[in-house]
């Protein structure tokens, strides 16, 4: 049950604080140092990676605004730099079109990736034609031409990191979740029969709490081509659902099914990736009477988060 997309990272963070407060205080003759110091080596282990992730998104962001900078810079140079090649050559001339090929719209319409490879296309087109300009106007090109490389790079690198920590949070997670129904089932067999003494080493209210507030809401994440149960308490086929996921190149299916461990494909369901955060009705969905559990599947080979919300 720990490891339910409906406890989110905070509440799971806080039950386990509360928990491990609570076996210090409650560990007679030390029998349950061992449940103990597992526990805290997993909840330092996870939050570990939390703060990690958390840092890498922040320095992620500062990276895309300076490309993204880089960029624009870029693109006005070339725009200024047309004209030279306009008043050197003539517009629309062969010597032209080597420059400037497909017009500026070419340049400022371009995705990212493709916007890289057509400023270096024009960096060799310039130094083919060297001869007719002056260093000033070379050098202020190129500087300008790798500073949005080394930018874009830089921003690459940190998708790479984010990643990393997202699987390695997925993973540990999972672990902490193991680790807290260890916990439960070896301290309900020291206290057979007292069914009372579960409130003395787990804080439920804080999972009650859990389970409350996503009634409506789930964030989570998701490791690669896992399947998670989302919902299981739709009203009928008009209720509306909005879905999103988050991480580089990060895919998914989700759907309606008969099991709550089925997964959905891109025949039995619909597909969203990062670019996307659409609504779809239950019905859309697939949602029928036998069909009552909102699954989402991942279709990335990388570990993503996801958020899926009642609207």
């Amino acid at each position: 049950m720990f490891i339910s997309p409906r406890i989110s990272r905070s509440r799971l963070k806080d039950f386990c604080e509360s928990h491990i407060a609570r076996l210090l205080a409650n560990n007679p003759g030390g029998i349950f140092t061992t449940i103990l110091t597992a526990i805290t080596d997993a909840y330092n282990a996870y939050f570990g990676h939390l703060a990690s992730e958390a840092t890498n998104v922040a320095v992620q962001k500062g990276k895309t605004a300076g490309m993204a900078e880089s960029r624009m810079v870029l693109e006005k140079l070339i725009s200024k730099d047309e004209k030279l090649f306009d008043f050197k050559y003539g517009l629309g001339s062969p010597t032209y079109l080597e420059f400037i090929p497909r017009g500026l719209t070419e340049y400022n319409d371009a995705d990212i990736a493709t916007f890289g490879t057509i400023t270096l296309r024009l960096k060799g087109v310039i130094a083919t034609h060297a001869a007719d300009f002056d260093t000033d106007f070379i050098d202020e090109y190129n500087q300008k031409q790798q500073i949005f490389v080394d930018n874009r790079a830089a921003q690459n690198l940190l998708f790479g990191k984010v990643a990393g920590e997202r699987s390695d949070i997925a993973t540990s997670k999972a672990v902490v979740c193991n680790q807290l129904t260890y916990n439960l089932l070896t301290i309900a067999r020291e206290y057979i029969g007292h069914e009372d003494k579960c409130d003395v080493f787990f804080d439920q209210s804080i999972l009650n709490a859990a389970f409350k507030e996503t009634e409506s809401k789930v964030t989570s994440d998701l490791n690669p081509m896992k399947t998670e149960n989302i919902f299981d308490n739709t009203a009928g086929p008009d209720t509306k659902y909005k879905s999103s996921v988050h991480g580089d190149g990060a895919a998914a299916y989700i759907g309606f099914a008969k099991n709550a461990t089925d997964a959905i494909t891109v025949d039995t369901g619909k597909t969203i990736d990062e670019r996307s955060a659409p609504v779809y009705t239950a019905a859309e969905l697939g949602y029928t009477s036998d069909k009552i559990y909102l699954n989402i599947t991942s279709a990335s080979g990388i570990t993503i988060s996801y958020t899926v919300e009642r609207v």
